[in-house]
């Protein structure tokens, strides 16, 4: 599955970020100009956008940045005030941060420290000083629980983009099954974003 990087209406162009890690996003990025492939989208649900005069921090890590860029815009767009917090491993890592910088105030961790805070973003500044009515999480698991847990302490609602690794896309082979506390769901159809209220990762 890919989110929605970006979207340009005018030009009717959807952009995809596809980092290389085995053979089907290797094939994509091969692809040149011209060429077709097959899409099925959209497929899932999407975030739930906040009213005007809100403040928003959407966290991401690695690959997990990707979804934010579009929903930073489209928040910026209801009057939301939007604060990126976004995590990579080294500078080398990090694109489209002129992107970002567009859409709200950014702010950013690298574990090597050669920009930003070194570290995590869970353990990022920022948290403690930025009043924060929402937050938006996409990334590494790991990442995703930990931040479910700041949130759940700070009362501050969290909504999180599941990256599992999906077949059909349609709710059919059930491989990409999460459990919930309603039951196991499917994150193709009942996700790929859950409130982190409706997961059982506090339990």
């Amino acid at each position: 599955p890919f989110s929605i990087h970006d979207v340009d209406y005018e030009k009717r162009i959807v952009f995809l970020m596809v980092q290389e890690l085995g053979k089907g996003s290797r094939k994509l990025s091969e692809i040149a100009l011209g060429e077709c492939v097959n899409m099925v989208y959209p497929l899932g649900n999407g975030f739930n956008l906040l009213s005007k005069d809100s403040s928003a921090l959407l966290v991401g890590g690695g690959v997990g940045i990707a979804p934010l860029l579009y929903l930073g815009r489209k928040l910026k767009q209801k009057g939301v005030d939007v604060n990126y917090l976004l995590g990579f491993k080294s500078t080398k890592e990090i694109i489209a941060l002129d992107d970002y910088n567009s859409c709200g105030n950014v702010f950013i961790t690298t574990e090597d420290g050669s920009i930003g805070e070194k570290g995590f973003v869970t353990a990022h500044s920022i948290l403690y000083n930025l009043p924060i009515d929402k937050m938006y999480v996409c990334g590494p698991t790991p990442m995703m629980k930990a931040m479910a847990v700041f949130a759940s302490k700070n009362n501050i609602d969290c909504e999180v983009s599941l990256e599992t690794k999906m077949a059909c896309g349609v709710g059919a082979c059930l491989c990409c099954i999460t459990e919930t506390n309603e039951g196991h769901k499917c994150v193709c159809t009942d996700g790929p974003v859950f409130n982190i209220k409706d997961l059982t990762w506090q339990k």
